[in-house]
């Protein structure tokens, strides 16, 4: 993300008005892996680093790395509950946050966390993951079941009028979720979610996508026979870029394979590692799925009582 002079100026105001050097760098290293004030600045060992110039340096290693929006995220996270029990005020964050509105994004209350504001401003990385950088993220995939029968059967127009209304239930659904649209090829698609519990967001949004379906064949949809999909939700290391034909990952190649050969019509396949986060609630939707000898898939469909 693009970083004003402004706005790094704020974080460095902030940390060197509100703390000590020592949590300014634990507070650093929670944001930038292995971070060290003594060798990013050059002073001896033996010598304390004057506030000012640790936070000088903190501020722009954050503006250089592109995460300079989740080290605002951890200093309301630290505004509001203090570190070890210990109150801490932070200056100027009124100002960290209006200026990170001003760049174009929104604060969300309930997450404590940023992302990018309005429908035009919305990209595939939320505006702050870095080109060829690997990230842990959860993967939903939808496909249309009989897409080559649909197409035999209708005419194009109808056929690419009902995909892209699906479409837009789907990106809606996923959206609302803090999740984004990654791939749409015509009868389905992958949505990538990054942040905190990204995996139950992503189980979400299939669920809801099953039910929303449902309404959609029952009010709308003008086949003859309802529309049927599968889903599944994958969790994984996957290096990011823009044009996803230039990603290379067993996370997204093994997301396919659950898809295609395990996922029955008109349900959610999970994987174990994305199971393990549902919780009391979610998990009892979900029967166990045998695949082979060694290895689990969880199953939802929508159920009436």
């Amino acid at each position: 993300m693009k970083i004003s002079a402004r706005l790094q100026n704020y974080i460095s105001q902030a940390l060197s008005q509100s703390m000590e050097v020592t949590l300014m760098e634990r507070l650093a290293a929670r944001v930038i892996g292995g971070y060290d004030l003594y060798e990013r600045t050059g002073f001896p060992a033996n010598i304390p680093i004057p506030q000012v110039d640790a936070a000088r340096q903190i501020a722009s290693d954050l503006a250089r790395s592109g995460n300079i929006h989740r080290f605002a995220e951890l200093l309301v996270e630290v505004d509001r509950t203090g570190v070890m029990g210990r109150p801490v005020s932070i200056r100027l964050l009124p100002q960290i946050v209006k200026e990170l509105e001003i760049l174009g994004y929104r604060f969300k209350e309930d997450q404590g966390i940023f992302i990018e504001a309005g429908p035009q401003g919305k990209t595939k990385g939320w505006g702050v993951l870095i080109e060829g950088q690997i990230y842990e993220l959860s993967f939903l995939r939808i496909d249309t079941v009989g897409n080559t029968a649909l197409v035999r059967k209708y005419s194009k127009r109808l056929v690419v009028q009902v995909y892209n209304e699906v479409r837009r239930l789907f990106s809606g659904i996923v959206e609302n979720r803090s999740g984004r649209l990654w791939q749409w090829e015509g009868d389905g698609g992958i949505a990538a979610f990054y942040y905190e519990n990204k995996n139950v967001q992503a189980v979400l949004s299939g669920m809801e996508m099953l039910a929303e379906l449902f309404m959609y064949n029952l009010f709308q949809c003008p086949f003859s026979k309802p529309l049927q999909v599968r889903l599944a939700v994958h969790t994984g290391p996957c290096p990011f870029y823009e044009n996803l034909e230039r990603i290379r990952s067993d996370t997204l190649r093994r997301l396919e394979v659950i898809e295609s050969q395990f996922a029955e019509n008109d349900s959610l396949v999970i994987t174990p590692g994305v199971y393990s986060d549902m919780g009391n609630k979610l998990d009892s939707f979900f029967k166990s799925l045998r695949v082979s000898r060694h290895n689990l898939l969880y199953q939802y469909k929508l159920r009436w009582e």
